[in-house]
């Protein structure tokens, strides 16, 4: 698997909504959410299997700094980024 995670728009959207949180609440705030969000999926690249399962073939990363996680499948066609949960927000996910 060597291609660029396909990150889902709902996805996209859970991380736009996380910077503009973050940006709110503090400066430069926004910037280090986002770092991390592309750190963690990054990460997932180098070692997609090692993630626990959430459901079903749906895995989840757990974020080091933010309480978020990232939902994610991958299988030899690629890596699907499919959503970013703030844990706090919505914490049945």
């Amino acid at each position: 698997m060597r291609n660029k995670p396909t990150i889902f728009p709902l996805a996209i959207r859970d991380i736009q909504n996380g910077i503009d949180y973050y940006r709110q609440q503090q400066k430069g705030l926004g910037k280090k959410f986002e770092s991390e969000v592309h750190g963690a999926i990054k990460k997932i690249e180098k070692h997609p299997s090692s993630a626990s399962f959430a459901y079903s073939d749906v895995r989840y990363h757990v974020l080091d700094k933010f309480p978020y996680i990232i939902l994610y499948q991958y299988d030899d066609m690629g890596l699907y980024i499919l959503r970013i949960f703030n844990t706090h927000q919505i914490p049945q996910y």
